[in-house]
């Protein structure tokens, strides 16, 4: 959402479209807290503002009408917040036009003061592109105070315009620019500056004697009107004019015909892209502001077909427009199926290229180049799109050193190594997100046909995006598929992997990157997981599973965490996402003996097993108060019921899991005592009342 106040006040959604803002008194509230964004308005201010002296009765219930009002047009509660002192407007930095205005107003004075008028020159344009109409919101009757807001940058405007001015006759356009000159001068007599500057286009354009007379009407007019004579730029230009002084010279065609050279490398922004409102506002901020001085570096970490690469474009489109120089972009492959990630050295030839054209010398010295790129974006206004970042040591010599510069990063890993790094860890999407993104990849009509068969789709993809997106393309490419037909398909577990592939795009081929890059022990471990269904699973039975002690096992969870193939739950406890439990299966058949499924299984099932009985022991002698409670021991896994505690609602769950993974493992049969016994154990807890018992935290992890 853009708020536009550089005229007529306006607000547009993200997609360019008008916001209808209703009455006067409520466009005059928005100016009000636009011209205060961050910033808490007392409630007794506003009822001054917006009524005065003749407020009446009922104006702080009118003002939370409007207050009620605006919330809605802006599409969220939150966007204007009620604080003890007085409402505040919330909004990103690059939402507002003053505010990109004055960004770009200050980087054409540096400009302008290092000599680059060509970039000077782009900056004004741009700034005073954002103008609408003469006068800053033009239309309104403001307060006092805000008048005073609205006169500051009417001012910072007329500045512009006359910088714009030089820039432009220092380079040269003093014929394009005559015209403009004589209708500012017309409209504003008693500013020398411009006279002085029309002079100057007058002289150079061989019309030395209009010059004089320009001088000659601005002194009489100052004397007529304020009684004083011309100032001592106007007299400089004169005295320069009738010396015929060679410094009023226009510059040599080599400098007038520079260019801006500001590469736009963005690709194309799905036009399907939903949802994800939160973490787009907060990348938005964390890219768009920050403390003077300081390199801002953002990087969005996610698992396989999580949207990263999308999501990381769509919000670099949005902020593009502040970073004038240029919006950079590199594929970076370090997870691409089948492609090697790109070397730093290729990477830096790659962006010097594209700051300094083709005829740029690039060093094969991988230190060397760096330095160069550096040097290169020192003071620019750059925008950097890194996708698909391997890891943390492909990246940094990449990173720029100038605080005008804004880094993004794509990757599956937290880049933690990274310094002064925004991290946003990206999650599945919501399943109101995934429908809405099914609607417009296949359109409204044929969801709306069958909601239920679109529902059970989004439910089999899981929240991912790359999903639904192949989903979509089977539907697309299909005509005759119903959605009905492919969530069938889908349904069939061993088949779903298969079902979601279409041209070059697979959920397998993304997860296998990810899978390939662990080490024996990491990948053994993710394997045996996918036996146990994708349900929440502690250390203790993860560690039965792989034959591991509980130290070496807690270290490879969080391996397979940090490498996206785990989530992280509650304290000491981790899943699988359902699809990448899929892909684990297909490896475990393929990589594990039917024996060592069996035993992985029995494993896990005995450690539960434990626990369970434990519990049954817990309940039979709680009943009995006298007795003395016992220690249970089943193989290699045991449990004092002295530190037992267990919710039998989680129990019910857990052992249905667990006895649905045994019966569906190869070699199930052989397992039979143990699922028999197993059961004997949920059938009895299922009987019992949800109590629940108290645990040692020594013991709280082995549940």
């Amino acid at each position: 959402m853009d708020f536009k106040i550089l005229g007529p006040i306006e607000v547009r959604a993200a997609n360019g479209q008008p916001i209808t803002l209703g009455r006067r008194k409520q466009r005059v509230l928005l100016a009000a807290l636009l011209l205060n964004a961050g910033k808490a308005i007392p409630t007794h201010r506003m009822l001054d503002w917006l009524w005065g002296e003749q407020a009446p009765a009922n104006a702080e219930s009118n003002l939370y009408t409007y207050i009620s009002a605006l919330r809605r047009v802006l599409g969220s509660p939150s966007r204007i917040e009620a604080g003890s002192n007085g409402y505040v407007l919330r909004v990103a930095p690059d939402e507002i036009d003053v505010r990109l205005f004055e960004e770009l107003a200050a980087q054409g004075r540096l400009m302008l003061s290092k000599g680059r008028n060509d970039v000077a020159l782009e900056r004004y344009t741009r700034a005073l592109g954002l103008w609408r109409a003469e006068a800053v919101l033009e239309g309104l009757s403001l307060p006092e105070p805000l008048r005073g807001e609205a006169a500051r940058l009417e001012r910072l405007r007329t500045i512009v315009v006359d910088a714009s001015l030089e820039a432009r006759l220092a380079l040269g356009q003093h014929g394009e620019v005559l015209p403009d000159l004589e209708a500012l001068t017309r409209r504003d007599p008693l500013n020398e500056r411009l006279r002085a500057q029309l002079m100057l286009a007058l002289y150079r354009s061989g019309r030395r004697a209009d010059a004089l007379v320009v001088y000659q009407h601005a002194r009489e007019m100052l004397a007529a009107e304020l009684g004083v004579d011309p100032g001592p730029e106007l007299v400089r230009m004169h005295r320069q004019i009738l010396a015929d002084d060679s410094a009023l010279a226009a510059p040599s065609p080599s400098v007038a015909v520079r260019r801006v050279f500001a590469p736009a490398e963005l690709p194309i922004a799905s036009a399907a892209f939903t949802g994800r409102a939160s973490e787009v506002s907060w990348l938005r901020t964390a890219l768009t502001s920050a403390a003077p001085g300081r390199i801002v570096v953002s990087a969005v970490a996610g698992a396989a077909g999580i949207g990263k690469s999308a999501f990381a474009v769509h919000v670099a489109h949005q902020i593009a427009e502040r970073f004038p120089d240029g919006q950079l972009y590199v594929n970076l492959h370090g997870s691409t199926p089948d492609v090697k990630p790109l070397h730093p050295a290729e990477v830096l030839a790659r962006l010097l290229r594209s700051l300094g054209g083709d005829d740029v010398a690039v060093p094969t010295d991988v230190d060397e180049a760096s330095a160069r790129f550096r040097s290169l974006t020192d003071g620019r206004h750059l925008l950097f799109l890194f996708d698909n970042a391997r890891d943390a040591e492909q990246v940094r010599p990449l990173l720029p050193a100038s605080p005008t510069c804004r880094v993004l990063i794509t990757a599956r890993r937290m880049l933690t190594s990274l310094d002064t790094v925004a991290h946003l860890r990206l999650g599945v999407m919501a399943k109101d997100e995934m429908t809405t993104l099914l609607s417009r990849l296949i359109g409204g009509e044929r969801v709306a046909a069958d909601p239920r068969a679109a529902r059970v789709i989004v439910r089999l993809c899981g929240g991912l995006p790359l999903a639904i997106r192949i989903a979509a393309a089977r539907l697309v490419a299909r005509p005759d598929l119903s959605l009905r037909g492919l969530a069938d398909r889908l349904a069939v577990e061993d088949h779903r992997l298969s079902e979601l592939q279409a041209d070059d795009r697979a959920v397998r081929a993304c997860f296998m990157v990810s899978y390939r890059a662990l080490e024996a022990e990491h990948s053994r471990l993710f394997r045996l997981l996918g036996l146990l269904g994708g349900s929440d699973i502690s250390v203790a039975v993860a560690a039965a599973l792989a034959d591991r002690s509980e130290e070496q096992t807690a270290d490879l969870l969080d391996h397979l965490a940090d490498a996206q193939l785990l989530e992280v739950r509650d304290a000491g406890r981790y899943r699988m996402h359902d699809l990448l439990c899929l892909f684990a299966r297909e490896r475990t058949r393929q990589e594990e003996t039917e024996e060592e499924q069996v035993q992985a299984v029995r494993r896990a099932l005995h450690s539960s097993l434990v626990i369970a009985c434990t519990l049954g022991d817990v309940r039979h002698r709680r009943a009995r108060k006298d007795a003395k409670f016992g220690h249970l021991a089943l193989g290699r896994f045991s449990m004092s019921p002295d530190d037992c505690t267990i919710d039998p609602r989680w129990l019910n769950a857990k052992m249905a899991d667990l006895i649905s993974t045994a019966r569906q493992a190869p070699g199930a049969a052989g397992a039979a005592g143990d699922v028999t016994g197993l059961s004997t154990v949920h059938g009895a807890a299922s009987r019992r009342p949800p109590w629940r018992w108290e645990m040692s935290d020594r013991n709280r992890r082995g549940i």
